[in-house]
């Protein structure tokens, strides 16, 4: 046995003495090649970690008086109904804002640093998996009423809802 183990020694020596052989025998890359295919591999990684899903669109639905007391929603603030609607799909607070999801309000908290709006309220609030921008549109409007601009965008800043409307501020 020991002769054969031997014997197995010597040929997977000599076989790996034949493959490195082989190898620097092999013509070598030009540096341009070498750049050419470490860029092509960079940018394969690059690619496939920007890659985004497609958007996953979400239809917010009016809140209700109801939602309000249930999920204890009071507060002076903003409320965004889109188009011609009466139903409001937005309301803003000072420190948090709230959309209707699936009957379950998707809360959001406010980001400091973008506009300010009527009632301590602002333009920007920051969810756990989305975001939304509430802006005025055109010229003109008081503080109580005017023309607004929703947007809802995903982690990948893709837009998911967006509408025109009014928006209404009061206690």
């Amino acid at each position: 046995m020991s002769k054969n183990c031997s014997v197995e020694n010597r040929s997977l020596a000599l076989g790996l003495v034949l493959l490195g052989l082989l190898a620097a025998c092999a013509p070598e890359q030009a540096p341009a090649e070498k750049r050419a295919a470490e860029e092509r591999a960079i940018a394969q990684v690059n690619a496939a970690q920007n890659s985004k899903p497609p958007p996953q669109m979400i239809e917010p639905k009016p809140i209700l008086f109801a939602d309000i007391q249930k999920y204890n929603l009071f507060g002076a603030g903003c409320a965004f109904a889109p188009g011609g609607s009466m139903g409001a799909v937005l309301l803003t607070r000072s420190k948090v804002a709230y959309i209707l999801i699936d009957d379950r309000p998707v809360r959001f908290a406010s980001d400091p640093g973008s506009a300010k709006l009527p009632l301590d309220t602002v333009s920007r609030y920051v969810g756990k998996e989305m975001a939304l921008s509430l802006t005025r549109t055109g010229e003109g409007g008081g503080e109580i009423r005017w023309a607004g601009h929703l947007v809802v965008t995903d982690p990948f800043d893709q837009v998911i809802y967006e509408a025109e409307g009014q928006v209404q501020c009061g206690a």
